[in-house]
């Protein structure tokens, strides 16, 4: 793993060690006892949880089970800042043209925002969805819209607020940049919908991170972090992202928001406890406290 170098800069002022969360994306090949466990190992209490088969899969899953796992978290003193649905790898599309498919889509995440209300998660993740590629772009937008209205209503009602991620443009073809954020955000105009920023997606997208900062303003309420090339999801250190200048303009910008690791790369799935405990020593030598 490549050192983090500050030359000639101090370090950050106002990141916290507190705001740095764990997560268990590249643990899905090891129990979720087992993922609990290495967060007590590594001293964690912070974490978002990506909510996918086998930990937890949404449509699967009872009250019951979220309350067993609310249960062990309370144990080891674990926040969830975000709860993750999977909906990139599984049939999840909340713009497909297809009613049923659409309709499944906009059902599951209902239940992602019971169970993050169960387990007080302030924020859940969502993905606007995708059309098909050789149809109207924004009949897609049109059909997210619809869909988001629905969901951000459910979120309100529970107390949930929904964080807005772009995808990358091989992904998506509603809300693949920063831009598309913003107006999905005007357009739908809830106080129970956000926006994140994902490092891998923002240079994916060729975008500057600090004028991304600027467009969301204050709708900029959480993060992925990773290292890529721009893409990958690696370790910090790993590939060639600017995340030093990343954290700088999080810095300035005065981010109070988690700072979770997307570790999204079966890489690092055969030993997941040391890769985090990487991508905290990464952060470390740049958030002294």
């Amino acid at each position: 793993m490549k050192e983090l170098c500050f030359k000639g800069v101090n370090h950050v002022k106002t990141l916290t060690r507190a705001q740095i969360a764990c997560s268990n994306y590249h643990y899905i090949k090891y129990s979720l006892p087992y993922f609990l466990q290495s967060m007590s190992n590594l001293n964690q209490h912070l974490i978002e949880f990506y909510a996918a088969c086998p930990h937890l899969s949404i449509e699967d899953a009872t009250y019951s089970d979220v309350a067993k796992l609310k249960h062990e978290l309370d144990a080891r003193e674990i926040s969830v800042c975000c709860l993750t649905q999977e909906q990139c790898v599984y049939p999840i599309n909340i713009a497909c043209e297809d009613e049923v498919i659409r309709e499944r889509s906009v059902q599951t995440f209902f239940k992602t925002i019971e169970f993050a209300a169960q387990l007080q998660a302030p924020y859940a993740q969502i993905v606007c969805g995708r059309g098909y590629f050789d149809q109207s772009e924004e009949a897609a937008w049109e059909r997210s819209v619809q869909s988001l209205r629905r969901i951000v209503d459910k979120a309100t009602r529970y107390g949930v607020t929904m964080v807005i991620e772009a995808a990358s443009y091989n992904t998506t073809n509603v809300v693949y940049n920063t831009g598309r954020i913003r107006r999905m955000l005007d357009e739908i105009n809830s106080p129970n919908l956000k926006s994140m920023l994902d490092t891998c997606a923002v240079a994916m997208a060729e975008e500057d991170f600090r004028t991304d900062l600027a467009i969301l303003n204050e709708d900029m309420v959480h993060l992925h972090f990773a290292d890529g090339t721009p893409l990958g999801h690696l370790i910090p250190g790993e590939g060639n992202l600017p995340l030093k200048d990343y954290l700088l303009a999080l810095d300035d910008f005065g981010y109070t928001g988690a700072i979770p690791f997307e570790i999204y790369n079966r890489l690092y799935d055969f030993d997941p406890e040391e890769t985090m405990k990487k991508c905290l020593d990464y952060l470390y030598q740049v958030i002294p406290a």
